[in-house]
């Protein structure tokens, strides 16, 4: 007989013990009132969810889920004050309580069911859509030990000049206040003034919160009549901020801040008495370069640190560490091409321990004087770095510098056996052999930007076998036939980027063997064969689109393809507020049920980001397409690769 679990077979004691961690709200998130968006405008699975795994989850976890309450909508407010007039002990869990905005009613039985609040967070950024009313009146319900505002940036309405108005009254009859979270400054208005007066009335604050150090002095001014224990500055401190601090006339034993260079500096460590003595002296020389090498490989891999300085600790240590120093080099003028092919013509020892060789630089006007000492270089450069493993450009545009032909012969012969990413810009050339290209024997990472054209002989087929990602740029109706001709057996994700003159010509030749596809989007009208039949076996494929989306019909495939998963748009732009715009891609998003992709969960555009808050959610065009795709099964996704989740909607 099969073993089962039963419901209450952990003591209530083991599950909250696993179940706090998942449903903890950090006082850091509570409390934030530095950011515009909200700690807690994310799209992940609502952590209500674990109440619905077994009835003692539900009875453990319930009051663990109410210790913390974060509202951010309407719906929200009116939901949880119908659950606390239904059930009235749930209102006693409630110990914090950030609200987000007015929210209207449900805000008076929400304070008025919940008596044990200790917390309370409150937004001064209203909006005159939003109504204050039931808020203003349940403050007078609660009484609260600690008060955190945020007026960020502040708005002036109805709405928030209503709630200006209730706070200095609900704030002069809790005499429990004891922390102020205060997010002023000295420049004080008639109704920040307002707010300050009854917590001076009472004298039982202990803690004050300021967001700068810059406010110290105010905030100890203003409320130095208060058994203050504590000034906490919000941000983190840097050096000169403290000394500032210590200058002003301020008990130093109050204030409390984190300071901002505290975990990023390294403690000092005192020099050895003993100037002529010789770290690991009695260990054997191999075991000694060994050690030293680990530690100077370690000191170069931090790039943003200044990395020579460790080359001039002493001559074992240059010796040692040159090579580590030199293994990704990064190439940001011509010049510095010319200085490290003098480097490599003195020290011929350094090349092969070359890694990775970024270039930079753009092709600029005032350059071109140079242009061939910098081609001669970069020839003694690329024949002398037999280790290299990356060769490839930040730069992503035509004026982007570009090496010789024969440098790139050269790189075929010197790093035939290590290469395994090349992504620089070539120069063209014409009538050139396809054989190149047997030499790059273990790349696996191919972005070709070159303008040459290939004889179209004696192609090898065996070339490029190891060849598992293809991004081509620009390049000549040749090369495509060169490719064309290859196995390429290992090909997996092909990046056509760019006008290319006939496309399908590759993608009849390889496309069964792609998985990911990135093309233009104008291209899929040009082809004679559907997208789905040159590439049967995708899993995901991307369109490049200038704006407006494609027709839908050239998303359905005229065979199931149960492979493919995801759909990704990449628009050069978008134009969320052209009507046009807008019209294109909702009829896109009605018309588009693709019957006949079984297996099709996501649709990405990486364009936008979804909204952060109520007001931004009812404005955007995004979230009713994203549940118009919910409906058949398919998650819209932004540009951070969130998924729409459907919000509580009031009826």
């Amino acid at each position: 007989m099969p073993f089962q679990l039963s419901d209450n077979y952990l003591p209530d004691e083991i599950i909250s013990e696993i179940l706090s961690p998942a449903l903890k709200v950090s006082d850091s998130d509570f409390s934030n009132t530095t950011s515009y968006v909200s700690p807690f405008a994310n799209y992940s699975e609502s952590s209500s969810a674990y109440l619905l795994v077994c009835k003692s989850w539900l009875r453990v976890a319930t009051p663990l889920l109410y210790h913390v309450v974060v509202l951010r909508s309407k719906a929200q407010a009116k939901a949880l004050s119908v659950s606390l007039s239904t059930n009235k002990e749930l209102g006693q869990f409630i110990k914090k309580l950030r609200v987000e905005g007015g929210y209207g009613l449900p805000m008076h039985t929400i304070l008025g069911c919940s008596p044990n609040i200790s917390d309370l967070f409150l937004t001064l950024r209203i909006y005159s859509s939003d109504n204050t009313s039931g808020l203003c009146k349940g403050l007078q319900l609660i009484n609260p030990t600690r008060l955190i505002l945020s007026e960020f940036p502040p708005l002036k309405n109805k709405m928030t000049s209503q709630l200006w108005d209730a706070l200095p009254q609900a704030i002069s009859k809790w005499d429990r206040l004891r922390v102020f979270d205060c997010p002023f400054n000295d420049r004080l208005t008639s109704y920040v003034t307002k707010i300050i007066q009854p917590l001076l009335k009472h004298k039982h604050l202990h803690t004050i919160a300021i967001p700068k150090p810059s406010d110290v002095s105010w905030a100890y001014a203003k409320f130095g009549e208060c058994p203050l224990k504590t000034i906490q500055i919000r941000q983190p401190v840097t050096r000169e901020e403290r000394t500032f601090l210590e200058t002003i006339p301020v008990p130093m034993a109050l204030v409390k801040f984190t300071e901002k260079s505290a975990t990023s500096e390294l403690p000092f460590i005192l020099p050895s008495l003993n100037t002529s003595s010789t770290p690991m002296a009695s260990a054997p020389k191999a075991i000694r370069s060994q050690s030293v090498g680990y530690i100077l490989r370690c000191v170069q891999k931090k790039a943003s640190q200044p990395r020579l300085n460790a080359l001039l600790v002493s001559k074992t240590f240059l010796r040692l560490g040159l090579p580590h120093y030199y293994a990704h080099v990064v190439l940001k003028n011509p010049s510095a091409v010319t200085q490290f092919a003098a480097v490599l013509l003195k020290s011929p020892s350094i090349g092969p321990h070359v890694r990775s060789l970024f270039i930079r630089y753009y092709e600029w006007e005032e350059l071109r004087v140079q242009t061939g000492d910098a081609n001669n270089a970069m020839l003694t450069v690329l024949s002398r770095t037999t280790g290299l493993v990356r060769l490839s450009q930040t730069r992503r545009d035509e004026r982007e510098g570009k090496i010789p032909w024969n440098a790139f012969e050269a790189v075929a012969a010197s790093t035939s056996s290590t290469l395994r990413d090349f992504s620089v810009r070539i120069e063209a050339v014409k009538a050139m052999s396809a054989a190149i290209f047997t030499k790059f024997s273990t790349l696996r990472t191919l972005e070709w930007k070159c303008q040459a054209s290939f004889l179209l002989k004696d192609i090898p087929e065996d070339a490029l076998q190891n060849l598992e990602q293809l991004r081509i740029s620009f390049a000549t109706a040749s090369f495509l036939i060169v490719l064309s001709q290859m196995k390429l057996k290992n090909l997996r994700h092909a990046v056509l980027s760019t006008d290319l003159a006939n496309p399908e010509i590759f993608l009849k030749a390889h496309g069964p063997k792609l998985t990911e596809l990135d093309i233009q989007r104008r291209k899929l009208p040009e082809f004679k064969a559907n997208i789905f039949n040159l590439c049967p076996n995708l899993c995901s494929i991307t369109l490049v689109v200038q704006g407006d989306p494609p027709a839908a019909d050239d998303l359905d495939s005229p065979r199931a393809m149960p492979s493919l998963e995801k759909i990704r748009f990449s628009p050069s732009y978008l134009n969320d507020r052209n009507k046009d715009s807008i019209a294109a891609w909702k009829n896109f998003f009605l018309k588009f049920e693709p019957k006949r992709l079984p297996n099709l969960r996501e649709l990405n555009v990486d364009c936008f980001a979804w909204p952060t808050n109520e007001r931004e959610i009812a404005k955007s065009c995004w979230v009713p397409w994203a549940e118009i795709l919910l409906k058949r099964r398919i998650d819209l996704t932004d540009k951070t690769g969130a998924k729409w989740r459907p919000r509580l909607k009031s009826r």
